[in-house]
């Protein structure tokens, strides 16, 4: 059964903690929908996909058992220090998968991603991360790029 946001508030903690888990995945989905925000609703000078901040709804995500994963920093380089790629794109697409692997391992995707800071040996290629980075991640997370 879908489920809607306002369905959730409406719920004690022990009916929501009583839903199967796959509907509380679904309503984790659209409390994340929901606390990605813009400052404003100008249009922006930005380049890529993000959204300005993030609004952690606690008491929601308490509802659904939500649980936090934070991804410590990856590189493109293998597990025994050796870069993997001989270009910039490949070593970006490495640090990708790397990602993704612990995502995967902690039973979340990018989609559920809110916060993403990567930072850059040249800001030059800026583009190229965010043609790497848009198909791999469809919707908005706060992001911050540092050189």
């Amino acid at each position: 059964m879908a489920h809607t946001l306002a369905d959730l508030d409406a719920m004690t903690i022990e009916e929501a903690h009583a839903l199967p888990v796959a509907d509380r995945d679904q309503i984790l989905d659209l409390i994340i929908y929901a606390g990605r925000n813009q400052a404003t609703g100008e249009t922006s000078h930005r380049i890529g996909l993000y959204s300005d901040y993030f609004e952690e709804d606690l008491v929601r995500m308490l509802k659904v058992k939500a649980v936090k994963v934070y991804v410590r920093g990856t590189t493109s380089s293998d597990f025994s220090g050796n870069i993997i790629g001989d270009t910039d794109a490949e070593q970006y697409q490495a640090a990708f998968r790397h990602v993704k692997t612990i995502l995967d391992s902690s039973g979340t995707s990018f989609s559920r991603v809110v916060s993403f800071v990567i930072f850059l040996t040249n800001m030059d290629n800026w583009s190229m991360l965010n043609e790497i980075y848009i198909p791999i991640r469809r919707s908005s997370p706060f992001r911050h790029a540092a050189q």
